[in-house]
């Protein structure tokens, strides 16, 4: 089950999302078929997915590309169709049998947003779990 959090701070805020490999495949996947067909993701509907405390919407709408604050969800992740699929790539590697741990930061190139990281086998199992 991926664990999907927020990591508030001053100088480098983070959307945490803490899975095995499994998981990143689940994810790479999500984010191929959103590459695809463009359609808005929330997390919270992933069966694969545990948000704790935050919810992020997936979305290729009119905006800045990353993470963004908002009102319906927690928080909005624009990213452009082609960084879809290039992020796709990346969890591919992350979910490499071998590869014990590791993590991917997902970014859109965005210097004052909030990023997203995928970590595998680097955190405990109680991380983000809000205890």
């Amino acid at each position: 089950m991926m664990r999907v959090g927020f990591l508030a701070s001053d100088f480098n805020p983070m959307v945490l999302m803490l899975g095995e490999a499994e998981d990143c495949r689940a994810l790479g996947g999500v984010l191929r078929r959103f590459a695809r067909d463009g359609q808005d993701v929330a997390f919270a509907d992933l069966g694969f997915c545990q948000v704790v405390g935050t919810d992020v919407l997936l979305t290729a709408a009119a905006g800045p590309s990353g993470v963004q604050r908002c009102e319906d969800h927690a928080f909005i992740w624009r990213v452009p169709p082609d960084a879809a699929a290039a992020f796709a790539e990346r969890l591919d590697d992350l979910a490499e049998p071998g590869r014990v741990a590791g993590s991917e930061a997902l970014d859109c190139g965005t210097e004052d947003g909030i990023t997203v990281k995928v970590s595998r086998g680097e955190y405990t199992e109680d991380f983000l779990s809000g205890r």
